[in-house]
């Protein structure tokens, strides 16, 4: 049998002071977010504008990682197994926020305050709020058409508009400007006509007609920046952004806002995650006007909060989707819309464009 020895008065100190400060550092460690991002371009504006000053105004430690661009699957991974790799996600499209909503995989945000009341109601909910709206737009290259395109129909006139096109392989947007083209005005009109009978063959058929036009076809945002810049192709319509940059770059390249159409970009938190209270302190830090303004310096995407144009130069806010009078020419993609024919619209896409 083990000698019982009677515990010291230095011993019996010390382990008080090791209970006393446990809790402590239990809250040191809760005061950390992992936060998650589409990375490149993304995670160095958000990186400016919002995870180091939100670390130097609350003391909160922010780490960044970079998710897959459609984060689905690590949200129910993450909620399934209760093992959470990060906190919290930012860049996520409103389709796949609206996705992981109906399988309850996020946890609510606090849309309280001043700055969550400025965001427009249709670019924010309980699950979900956006902090940045991006647009297809027709981009074009100006030393090849200094007078201008008027709109994405003007793809389709080979004859007053004649050069090269590039047009992006997904059916969503493809079938968007066509039926644009077709003389179909943008929004809730669109989705009527599709539904309507013959509606997607009118589509087809529209596009049939500009498909031999077509010199490249792109599936990643950043070729598309590449071949305007290049000159491959004078006419692409692309995310505002990958035309803006290639118009930084010195290309001589132009965007028209007639008919663009958005789509938004946004936050959200995985159900059940323990670090749901700083997540949300993170999200409401991430509506204010200073902040939002911020991420225009190194991404050319629109502020939700209209208040953040105060706060922005009016040479870059012209170029911005939500400046008024580029807000005014476009209109919001359909999110249910496009997730309830995704399968059914790409499969018809893919099949076209094998056809040759």
């Amino acid at each position: 049998m083990r000698d019982f020895v009677s515990p010291t008065r230095r011993s019996v100190l010390a382990g008080t002071a090791a209970l006393l400060a446990a809790p402590n550092i239990a809250r040191g460690q809760s005061r950390s977010l992992v936060v998650s991002d589409p990375g490149g371009v993304y995670s160095t504006a958000f990186a400016e504008a919002y995870y180091r000053p939100f670390t130097q105004e609350t003391g909160i430690a922010v780490t960044s990682v970079v998710r897959r661009s459609n984060p689905a699957a690590e949200f129910k991974a993450q909620v399934d197994t209760r093992n959470y790799s990060w906190d919290i996600s930012g860049g996520i499209t409103s389709d796949v926020a609206e996705l992981l909503e109906k399988q309850s995989l996020l946890d609510p945000l606090d849309l309280s305050g001043d700055a969550m009341a400025a965001i427009p109601a249709d670019m924010k909910n309980t699950f979900y709020m956006a902090d940045n709206v991006v647009t297809f737009v027709l981009a074009y290259r100006t030393d090849r058409f200094p007078k201008g395109l008027n709109s994405f129909a003007d793809i389709w006139d080979v004859s007053g508009f004649p050069g090269r096109r590039g047009m992006r392989k997904l059916a969503r947007d493809m079938v968007e400007i066509a039926m644009r083209a077709a003389g179909v005005p943008g929004g809730p009109e669109i989705y009527r006509a599709l539904e309507a009978p013959g509606g997607w063959d009118r589509a087809f058929a529209k596009l049939d007609e500009v498909k031999k036009q077509v010199q490249v076809w792109w599936d990643s945002s950043p070729q598309s920046t590449q071949l305007l810049q290049s000159g491959e192709v004078d006419i692409c319509p692309t995310f505002n952004a990958r035309a803006q940059t290639a118009a930084d770059a010195g290309a001589p390249v132009a965007i028209n806002w007639n008919g663009g159409f958005y789509s938004l970009s946004g936050w959200a938190i995985p159900k059940g995650t323990p670090k749901g209270d700083l997540a949300r302190q993170f999200v409401s830090f991430c509506a204010r006007p200073d902040r939002q303004a911020a991420v225009t310096r190194l991404l050319p995407n629109g502020p939700t909060n209209p208040e953040a144009y105060k706060f922005i130069d009016k040479a870059v806010a012209e170029k911005l989707p939500t400046f008024p009078e580029n807000l005014r020419q476009t209109a919001r993609i359909d999110d249910a819309f496009w997730g309830k024919n995704k399968a059914m619209s790409d499969r018809r896409f893919n099949e076209w464009l094998l056809q040759g």
